[in-house]
Order: structure tokens, then C-alpha cells, then sequence
């Protein structure tokens, strides 16, 4: 067999597996999102409020426009899980913070999210060694 076909079924496989588990993942992640009567947005946008930030930031992070935040958010605070408040260091700002009920959500979503994942069967070393080996393959590990 010549180095190529081999490396080239390697890859393919590589690929196959990579893409299945990023559909159990995905489906994990949609069913535990469900349960909680969130869109999948709304729950990326509790996982990313753990600290404070203004509709700019969230919407970087998001990868959306602020307009869509703004429009995720308001539904947010609508259900009294945020709230807008006056950012401490820029008064032309807002920030975005979690009520004592948004808190509580995010965590009970984190805590889903870690619950009977497609992962939860390797140990925790192998969870971390698969994590620098999908980052070295990215290009963002040593």
C-alpha cells in the first residue's frame, strides 16, 4: 500500500469520527438546551454570562450582530434571568448581568450539559488528552 492511500484512509476515518461525535455532542447539547425551554442562543448566551458583559462583547462572542443580541437578551430579561445595568467604567455602556434566577439557570444548564455527555465515558485524563491532541490538530496546541 503506498504511504499516501494509508495516510488518506487515516484521515478519512479521523474525519468520520470527528464529525459523529460533534453530531452527538450537538445532539446532547440541543436535547439538554430543550429541557430548559431555551433556544440554543439563549442558553450560549447564559454560558457566556458568567461574568458581565456589555451587547458588544456577548454579540463578539456569539459570533452575531448586536442586534441579535439585543433581541436574545430582551427575552432574557423578559423570563428575569438579566438584567441591563450602567457599565462601572464606560457611562455610555451597558452591562449585562444575571439575576439570582439567571445564575441559578446557568448552572442548572451547565450541570445538564455535563450530564450523560457522549464523553462521559472517558476518565478525566482522557478527556484532557483528547482536548491537547484536538487543539494540536487545530494548530493551537504545542
Amino acid at each position: 500500500m503506498k504511504p499516501t492511500a494509508a495516510a488518506g484512509c487515516g484521515f478519512r476515518e479521523i474525519r468520520g469520527l470527528v464529525t459523529e461525535l460533534s453530531r452527538r455532542l450537538d445532539a446532547h447539547q440541543r436535547g439538554r438546551i430543550a429541557e430548559l425551554d431555551l433556544t440554543p442562543t439563549q442558553a450560549k448566551a447564559l454560558e457566556e454570562l458568567g461574568e458581565p458583559k456589555t451587547a458588544r462583547e456577548l454579540a463578539a462572542v456569539l459570533c452575531c450582530e448586536p442586534p441579535n443580541v439585543t433581541y436574545v437578551v430582551s427575552k432574557l430579561e423578559k423570563q428575569g434571568m438579566v438584567e441591563r445595568r450602567p457599565h462601572p467604567q464606560d457611562r455610555r455602556a451597558k452591562q449585562l448581568v444575571l439575576t439570582a434566577a439567571g445564575r441559578e439557570l446557568r448552572l442548572d444548564l451547565l450541570r445538564r450539559m455535563g450530564t450523560d455527555s457522549p464523553l462521559d465515558h472517558l476518565s478525566h485524563e482522557e478527556r484532557a488528552a483528547l482536548r491537547d491532541d484536538l487543539l494540536k490538530a487545530l494548530g493551537r496546541g504545542e
